[in-house]
């Protein structure tokens, strides 16, 4: 019985004494509004990325300090709660001293056998239930995803670490072994150990190759890619995708064919979750212009925008961003020539329809670009474009 008592209070301790780095009030409005008519909600997102920070803070701001029940298989180090019958064990003993434990709080619980059952049982109870995971679906359950976010140091979160605070790093090659050391407890806490990968070498080398490729394609051919320097079956390599997906690693965007008017769903693009993962799998020296790429998606992303990567005729661009009502072009310009920077003004300029299109220049001084505004179509910095949208 101590043991549990002892679980109990390290539990609430720490997720109490969390720390509130940053304003959360984004993702507490959708918690708050969603717990509050369903009895249970899943909170997802990659490792290290707030959520116990989000989570802390709705106890906090919501004054349930006296009427939850919090437990985190991670701080379970002596392997206390094995299996479903444990964990019900420990929150009778808490339900005992507290009659008035309403909200009903798990997180990384996956291995604990029979969960199914446990949650199960208590949906059926008078509980709001919040489930802190990426692993399993629930169907019919709203999932909120905590989501990176761009600081107001656009320079730094381009080519590195934006979702663990580096502000007290002072120098480059901290800031990038610190980087790669986050990486690698993520893989292995969330992918090797939890996903059973055995082949970290080729899981590594697939997400190297994705934070290289810039361009759409079929899982086939990525394979085919993948395989020209490590063989490995088709299914084990979709797995690994997958996974990546599940833990929000990267994401895929699919391609918009605007001829058409029709997504092409066989066809598709991967972004990470934070450009300092992505930049660590090419030891920091990966192209100025991917990166901006994907710092540009982080920020739509986040901003609930649904994303595709988009075709007009024979010309590729980089993202068609909806929401609501409201539709946006956006091409990274990769050209340096002002010849062809016009020919992709033009480009942009050929799209048919009247919503807001933005051609990104990084170095607009230095390529001596004079007029910005082109009609509906604005030529504009990686950093203007991220505070617009």
């Amino acid at each position: 019985m101590q043991l549990f008592e002892q679980l109990l209070k390290r539990n609430k301790d720490y997720i109490l004494s969390k720390e509130i780095t940053r304003n959360y009030n984004v993702f507490l409005k959708k918690i708050v509004n969603s717990i509050n008519k369903e009895k249970i909600i899943i909170i997802s997102g990659m490792k290290y990325i707030w959520k116990t920070e989000v989570i802390s803070d709705f106890i906090k701001k919501t004054k349930i300090e006296d009427r939850f029940f919090y437990f985190n298989k991670d701080l379970d180090n002596q392997n206390i709660i094995k299996n479903n019958i444990n964990l019900e064990n420990l929150l009778n003993i808490q339900v005992n001293y507290n009659k008035n434990t309403r909200y009903i709080i798990l997180q990384n619980i996956s291995h604990i056998e029979w969960i199914k059952d446990f949650l199960s049982k208590i949906h059926k109870e008078n509980y709001k239930i919040i489930i802190i995971w990426n692993d399993i679906k629930i169907p019919n359950i709203t999932e909120i995803e905590i989501k990176n976010v761009i600081s107001e140091n656009i320079k730094n979160d381009t080519l590195y670490w934006n979702i663990w605070n580096l502000s007290n790093l002072t120098t480059t090659k901290i800031k990038e072994n610190y980087i790669s050391l986050i990486k690698d407890s993520i893989i292995l806490n969330k992918i090797v150990w939890l996903k059973l990968v055995k082949n970290v070498f080729l899981y590594n080398y697939m997400l190297t190759k994705i934070a290289e490729i810039d361009y759409f394609l079929t899982q086939r051919e990525l394979h085919r890619i993948v395989e020209d320097n490590s063989s490995v079956a088709l299914k084990t390599f979709m797995d690994y995708i997958e996974f990546s997906l599940q833990e929000k690693i990267i994401y895929k965007i699919e391609l918009y064919d605007l001829k058409k008017e029709k997504v092409i769903n066989n066809r598709n693009k991967y972004y990470f979750c934070d450009n300092g993962i992505k930049n660590s799998y090419w030891n920091f020296m990966l192209d100025k212009n991917k990166l901006i790429e994907n710092l540009v998606f982080i920020q739509l992303n986040y901003n609930d925008f649904s994303i595709f990567w988009w075709l007009n005729w024979l010309f590729e661009f980089s993202f068609i961003a909806k929401k609501s009502d409201k539709t946006i072009y956006i091409h990274i310009c990769k050209e340096t020539e002002k010849s062809e920077i016009k020919k992709e003004i033009n480009k942009l300029l050929k799209v048919p329809w009247e919503n807001k299109r933005y051609l990104v220049l990084e170095d607009l001084e230095n390529l001596w670009v004079k007029k910005t505004i082109y009609g509906n179509l604005e030529i504009v910095s990686a950093e203007e474009l991220i505070k617009k949208i």
